[in-house]
């Protein structure tokens, strides 16, 4: 077990943010950004965030370098993370050639992106839940459904409250830090 050392989250057992983040820590998943103490968990979480998040959990495996997207430069933090996770089909670039390293990811493509990795390991990934019981499901993009619905399932995502006890899915909104934690730490216990 690791030492819980970010200044910006609060240690307390019944917070969902710092079980989520003590749980991607401990297994060296996601850290602190950059030289800081903090975890930034409110902060949104970039596409090259999140390959390099997969690739670690994959175990980070040789990969050798390629110019395959405009976006990405050799011998960059998230160079191989990428490369890695595109070779394996688990992400792509726009029709530009980029591959938008630094645009914040939506929870709808982390969860195309998890259960690509999910498939690619092998795992289970059959189960779909129906989406009725969520307020904005027509806000799904037609290609992330499938993908939605298990993560659903999966109990990856619950949604969030609208106050009125109804729940929403918000799969265009950002994913923050501390949502993808969450959504990580429940995927590695539902599939390791």
């Amino acid at each position: 077990e690791k030492e819980f050392f970010f200044t910006d989250v609060e240690k307390n057992e019944k917070n969902w943010k710092y079980q989520a983040v003590k749980y991607v820590h401990d297994r060296s998943i996601m850290g602190a950004v950059g030289a800081s103490k903090e975890f930034q968990p409110d902060n949104t979480l970039t596409r090259a965030m999140f390959a390099t998040v997969l690739y670690r959990m994959a175990g980070e495996p040789a990969i050798t370098y390629q110019d395959k997207f405009s976006d990405v430069a050799n011998g960059k933090w998230y160079s191989n993370a990428i490369l890695w996770a595109n070779s394996q089909g688990i992400v792509s670039g726009y029709t530009d050639g980029s591959y938008g390293i630094n645009d914040n990811i939506t929870r709808e493509q982390i969860a195309k992106m998890l259960y690509l990795y999910g498939e690619k390991k092998g795992y289970e990934v059959k189960g779909r839940a129906t989406l009725d019981d969520f307020t904005d499901k027509s806000k799904v993009s037609s290609w992330a459904t499938d993908f939605m619905q298990w993560a659903v399932d999966a109990k990856m995502i619950s949604g969030k409250p609208n106050g009125d006890g109804t729940f929403r899915l918000d799969p265009k909104g950002q994913a923050t830090r501390a949502e993808c934690a969450k959504m990580l730490s429940m995927f590695l216990q539902k599939y390791n």
